[in-house]
């Protein structure tokens, strides 16, 4: 211990003898590893840490699944899987909603879930005041009840705790608070502000067909996710022969909780955290040349310790000791600059990324960077702690000249920067696809207007609007004043907005089609929209004619379908007349509009029906989107929108107030994200990489003085000179660039759920990247070589 203290003082002092060389090597390796600090962070609190529910490893997200893919489930369904499985202690079911809350002063739209009563024994959650739901009061008239989140007591009600027993107005309606959830709880989503309970009235259970709700179920003790999936599987086939009409060819598909949440976003944190992996690598090669270089520069030192008893063990402790502690110091800025980084990767996650406001330094993240700080300095410090000590005793003491380094260590120096020219090689290479990627879809065309457009939704209360004719008049007062205002071009709705909101789609039948098997019927998403939705965002009517004032309740039930729908199930013939049938009933398909990307840029567009607002149920159509198109700027609607909502009905919020243009921006949100840190780390990746082939190469100049001086003095010319430098350092450019094309060639495959409109070994990003990074190499030979060249061959062989 005493000893390791020695080395410990001693490595200070050598620091404080070296402050351009400590401080160059600390600042390289806090880059390092505050980036991986960074990541670690985001990795720690979305992917290892434990949901904040009671044994977490439990919960099991239940769908159902049919021919197309998987989905929600139906009331009926849900109440079989509960009578009928020994695997759960309870399943759960919920769905995100939203509500109006009024108060005295204002009213204001809130993100709300809808659940059963056993929803929170199911997480394992308790309120932190109040209680929670109670068997039956998913029952009608019982469900006037609410639980707060934290947040809204706070934002809302100043965490007055006598609010548990108080009503407030939802929806117009009266619910007493019952409890405030504990700030940690904002399943199922992290915009959720409170709880109400499940309406699931007779009617509801009585449906099979009506597939809402999201499931969820805690397992038995001893009852592995295996044997549960076994079970719930044989249940589905037992209720598909029981109701071959609506469940034919469904099943149960399960699937860890926490495995569900993250499934999406694993692959491109993985990757993210593997290409800060990359940097710290490039970083501690450039450590490692430093080292190699004070070693040769250290030379006599280690000769005259050598002499005076000094063993080779001690001698790598003692270089081992210095580059921990460099390291340390390292992880400690790294630690600072990884604070400042994980602040900004919130605000920029917070959108794409579940549980982002977790996101921060825990004990975790602060072990994880102690960790890998003495790591980083036991791997940067090994291969020059060995080369350095095995130096020749009397050798070193006679010579006393420049400090070149033997041959071997000059080879390791150039392979070093061999690798970490290969290392940035594959982190530009994956920046630039995912940069291709994130150029191609900010120019797809999405198929609808984007620009001077506005969109904004709203929600009528069904305590006011019970029925069709005052969602109707409702509707058509607001657009009338809308469409009058100045400025407005054209102005429409619809109930699930492109590229923002997820729709339903349901099972569609053509007229003189022979019947299908269960389970094989066509499918379409199914859309709600007014009159002049599709002049409002620029769709164009392909065929046929648009939707107009007299497709009314009363009148023939018309439709308009998209062009993915007439390809897919009419074989791209005249669509106009045909009909198709839905619940039985003949709808005649009056209309052909154009395909728009309406589950996102990255999703080929699906069969789509629009039926028109006045013939839709009173639940589709009540809550819609406006869509505004502006002559100028959109957001000058705005304050002229809520007004004449005001006129209309004073307590009815305006909310998810968006340009179009911003819609689109966030619909790729993710991959902009990806691209932005990705293009970070390869921009470090290219600094280091640039720096190690310049400090290389100006250790060749500095250790070759006396060799250039002996070839000026012969007759060489400056330029033979400065090619003789260029020359070496493209030599070991190109050896990098050849291995990392390879590995990028390989490793690039990762990429493949990351990009879109590009292949993963696009040509043009395989060619301009590896000459970018070429032509940044000779720059940074260039130097030293110029400096080569302005060496006075008489001095230089004087001073030698």
């Amino acid at each position: 211990m005493r000893s390791i203290l020695q080395d410990l003082r001693y490595a200070i002092r050598m620091m404080i003898k070296r402050p351009g060389f400590a401080t160059v090597a600390i600042f390289t390796l806090a880059l390092g590893i505050g980036a991986n600090s960074a990541i670690f962070s985001v990795v720690n609190a979305v992917l290892l840490r434990p949901l904040p529910f009671k044994q977490p490893d439990k919960l099991i997200k239940l769908w159902e699944t049919y021919p197309q893919g998987f989905g929600t489930v139906s009331p009926p369904n849900l109440k079989d899987w509960r009578e009928q499985n020994t695997a759960f202690t309870g399943i759960a079911a919920y769905q995100s909603a939203g509500a109006s809350l009024q108060g005295s002063d204002y009213s204001e739209r809130v993100a709300t879930a809808t659940v059963s009563a056993n929803f929170f024994d199911v997480l394992g959650v308790a309120p932190r005041l109040g209680r929670a739901f109670h068997d039956g009061e998913e029952e009608p008239g019982r469900n006037r009840v609410v639980i707060l989140s934290d947040a809204l007591w706070q934002r809302r009600f100043a965490q007055d705790k006598s609010i548990i027993g108080q009503t407030i107005l939802l929806n117009g309606e009266k619910h007493e608070v019952i409890g405030v959830m504990s700030p940690e709880i904002r399943f199922p989503s992290r915009l959720t502000e409170l709880w109400v309970p499940l309406d699931l009235s007779p009617t509801l259970l009585a449906g099979r067909d009506n597939h809402f709700l999201l499931t969820l179920g805690r397992l038995k003790d001893g009852v592995s996710l295996e044997q549960a999936r076994e079970e719930m599987v044989t249940i589905g086939k037992r209720l598909a022969d029981q109701y071959k009409d609506s469940q034919a060819a469904r099943s149960v598909r399960l699937i860890p909780l926490q495995e569900e949440m993250v499934q999406f976003v694993r692959p491109a944190l993985l990757t993210l955290f593997g290409a800060v992996v990359l940097v710290l690598l490039i970083a501690c090669v450039n450590v490692a040349n430093l080292l190699l270089a004070r070693g040769a520069a250290r030379r006599r030192e280690i000769a005259i310790r050598s002499a005076l008893g000094a063993g080779r063990q001690r001698l790598v402790r003692q270089f081992l000791v210095e580059s921990v502690l460099l390291a340390v110091i390292g992880g400690g800025l790294g630690l600072v600059l990884a604070n400042w980084g994980v602040s900004a990767l919130a605000i920029l996650a917070s959108s794409v990324l579940p549980r982002a406001s977790e996101i921060g330094l825990d004990r975790r993240v602060v072990g994880f960077t102690l960790g890998l700080s003495v790591l980083t300095g036991i791997v940067f410090g090994l291969a020059p702690a060995l080369q350095s000590s095995k130096s020749d005793v009397q050798t070193a003491l006679k010579d006393t000249g420049n400090a070149g380094g033997s041959p071997h260590r000059n080879r390791l120096r150039a392979w070093l920067v061999v690798a970490e020219i290969s290392a940035a090689l594959v982190l530009l290479i994956s920046a630039g696809l995912l940069l291709k990627t994130f150029w191609r879809l900010q120019r797809m065309d999405p198929g609808l207007k984007t620009e001077n457009v506005i969109t904004m939704s709203i929600a009528l209360p069904a305590a006011r609007y019970s029925n069709s004719q005052t969602i109707d008049t409702f509707h058509q007062q607001l657009l009338d004043r809308l469409r009058s205002l100045p400025g407005v071009q054209h102005a429409g709705m619809i109930n699930y907005l492109p590229l923002q909101q997820f729709g339903v789609n349901g099972d569609v039948l053509i007229e003189g089609d022979p019947p299908y098997l269960p389970g094989q019927a066509p499918w379409a998403e199914l859309r709600t929209v007014t009159t002049d939705y599709f002049s409002a965002f620029g769709i164009p009517i392909v065929a046929g004619r648009d939707l107009n004032d007299h497709d009314v309740e009363n009148a023939a039930s018309v439709v308009i379908v998209n062009r993915a729908f007439v390809q897919k199930y009419l074989g791209g013939k005249d669509a106009i007349g045909k009909r198709v049938l839905r619940d039985t009933t003949p709808i005649t398909i009056v209309g052909v509009v154009a395909d728009v990307f309406q589950s996102g840029l990255t999703q080929a567009p699906r069969p789509e029906i629009y039926f028109p607002d006045r013939q839709s149920p009173d639940g589709v159509k009540r809550t819609m989107s406006l869509v505004l198109t502006s002559l100028g700027d959109p957001n000058l609607l705005v304050s002229s929108v809520r007004g004449q909502l005001r006129e209309l009905d004073p307590n009815q919020p305006v909310y998810n107030v968006k340009t179009m243009s911003a819609v689109v921006n966030e619909s790729v949100s993710d991959r902009r994200l990806n691209m932005i840190l990705l293009g970070i780390f390869a921009s470090v990746a290219l600094i280091l990489a640039t720096i190690g082939i310049y400090s290389v190469m100006s250790f060749t100049v500095t250790q070759s003085t006396r060799e250039i001086g002996i070839r000026m003095a012969l007759g060489a010319r400056s330029f033979e000179v400065l090619k003789l430098v260029i020359g070496h350092g493209l030599m070991l450019t190109l050896l990098g660039v050849a291995i990392g094309i390879a590995g990028a060639f390989g490793l690039t495959r990762l990429l493949a759920g990351l990009v879109y409109g590009v292949t993963v070994t696009d040509p043009l990003i395989f060619t301009c990247v590896p000459a970018l990074l070429v032509a940044v190499a000779l720059l940074a030979c260039y130097l030293p070589g110029r400096r080569a060249m302005k060496l006075d061959p008489i001095v230089t062989l004087r001073n030698e």
